[in-house]
Order: C-alpha cells, then sequence, then structure tokens
C-alpha cells in the first residue's frame, strides 16, 4: 500500500454542493478533492463518476446541468481511474457476502484495493473500517 486514497462519490457531490446548510463538507471536500489532484495521489473508479453525474444532475439542491457536470468531470479526469473487471466483481460479492456491506460499496472497496490505496475516503462507509491493510475515514468526520 501507498498513501493514495480512494475518493467516493460524496465527497464529488459535496464538493459541488452550494446549498447553505453543506458549507462545511462543500469546504472540506473541495480542498481534499484539490489536495489529490495536486499530489496526484487521488483514485476514483467509473462506478463513481457514473454515480456523479447521476447525482449531481438530479439529487443535489440546485442540480449541475449537462455541460456543468462534464466540466467538472473533464476537472477530476486527473485523478486515477480504475475499471472494473471481472475478478473485482466476484471478489466485491465475497465482500458483500462476508462482511455485510452492500454489493455498491463493495465495489467501492474492491476498486481502491485494485488501486493499492491505502485509505477509502466516504462519509458512507463505517469510519476507522479496515480491510486489510486499508482503512476507510470519514472526511467529515469532527
Amino acid at each position: 500500500m501507498n498513501d493514495k486514497a480512494f475518493l467516493d462519490t460524496n465527497l464529488l457531490i459535496y464538493a459541488i454542493d452550494t446549498s447553505p446548510q453543506e458549507k462545511r463538507k462543500r469546504e472540506v471536500a473541495r480542498e481534499s478533492v484539490k489536495e489529490h489532484i495536486i499530489n496526484e495521489n487521488g483514485v476514483i473508479s467509473i462506478q463513481v463518476l457514473k454515480e456523479f453525474y447521476q447525482l449531481s444532475t438530479k439529487k443535489t439542491q440546485r442540480p449541475l446541468s449537462t455541460e456543468e457536470a462534464l466540466e467538472f468531470l473533464h476537472y477530476i479526469s486527473i485523478l486515477e481511474t480504475v475499471l472494473p473487471d471481472y475478478h473485482m466483481v466476484v471478489s466485491a460479492v465475497h465482500l458483500h457476502k462476508d462482511k455485510k456491506v452492500s454489493f455498491w460499496d463493495a465495489m467501492i472497496l474492491q476498486s481502491a484495493l485494485a488501486a493499492d490505496c491505502s485509505r477509502v475516503l466516504s462519509e458512507d462507509l463505517q469510519d476507522g473500517f479496515r480491510i486489510n491493510n486499508m482503512v476507510l475515514l470519514n472526511p467529515f468526520k469532527k
């Protein structure tokens, strides 16, 4: 493992969320995304890209236009992107079964493991949970 961090979809969504009640999370998310781009140690997956587009254009207080979403996708395209394969899907199924996490969260975890990440930054997964030598961290936890 190295110092790579997997950025979950919620981190990217908070980075573009303009709602006043999410100001602190927006600032944390923007700083985290920027830091991982500058340090060239951020990782995302195809799943994260798809979820970002869907959520950012439909589920935020002020949904992005298609053009705005594409602009942000272009901005984060410098991050390492993990492509799913058969082995990852099968491993995610086992992780889903053994650790009782959702299949989609298991795919996130398998993507992070495939990229040799030391951390997964996510609000949705249990803070401090460890799998192999990788730890899940909630970047919004005070």
